[in-house]
């Protein structure tokens, strides 16, 4: 999908008369003043995560993208419109739609609450960031933002490193400004694969947010840690 005007959701297969929905549907729904994040966060960090945290970012294994996806779910079940920039390909809709027959609501009217747009290079999870979502915020009432895989693109070895850098302080500076004045803010990094310095940027994102929860697969069972805040000891 190339970078459009309006983030809105992808059609959906098995999901009849499912249409791109447009930047102005009336059915959008806000977050009641002083809510948070830990209660949508589909991941039970061990300690838990502090309740009044509004930011999070999830890294770890290439299953950690079911981290935004089950979010997401989460977040519409209870009323509140997202708003997906999956930079990492990896966003299943079909899950959302599944999650949402299993509570037997109708997947159509659930997915009119998520709003999403796929981004191929890190030029276009620039221009999303910085210049699309603003619209879309002031004309919907978005209560959580989800970013998949804010870091993959930057990871490309085909830009250079410096301009890639330039960019990503560009992008970092509109996170920061999202977790200080913005909606809900939960960022979703799989990192099997990649030894490169560009990682770096995923140590700056952590810096920006108020939770950072590390995911990790050993010997077939999940572990799951709760980097920042750091516990006592």
């Amino acid at each position: 999908m190339r970078v459009g005007k309006k983030l809105a959701p992808p059609a959906t297969p098995g999901v009849p008369g499912h249409r791109r929905m447009i930047a102005h549907s009336p059915a959008s729904i806000a977050l009641t003043p002083g809510a948070t994040l830990p209660p949508l966060l589909a991941l039970r960090a061990v300690p838990p995560p502090p309740p009044q945290a509004r930011s999070a970012i999830v890294w770890g294994d290439a299953n950690v993208a079911r981290v935004a996806v089950r979010t997401a779910a989460e977040a519409v079940s209870h009323g509140v419109a997202v708003a997906v920039i999956d930079a990492a390909m990896a966003f299943e809709v079909t899950a959302i739609a599944a999650y949402a027959q299993a509570r037997r609501v109708p997947p159509e009217p659930f997915l009119r609450h998520i709003y999403i747009a796929r981004a191929f290079t890190c030029y276009q999870v620039a221009t999303l960031l910085c210049e699309r979502l603003d619209p879309l915020l002031a004309s919907q009432q978005v209560g959580l933002v989800i970013l998949l895989g804010p870091c993959t693109t930057f990871f490309d070895e085909n830009v250079p490193f410096k301009d890639a850098f330039l960019l990503f302080q560009r992008v970092l500076g509109k996170l920061e400004a999202l977790c200080a004045h913005g909606p809900l803010l939960l960022m979703v990094q799989g990192l099997d694969g990649y030894r490169t310095r560009r990682t770096l940027f995923v140590r700056q994102l952590v810096k920006a947010v108020e939770l950072g929860i590390r995911v990790s697969t050993v010997a077939g069972r999940r572990h799951v840690q709760l980097v920042k805040p750091r516990g006592p000891g």
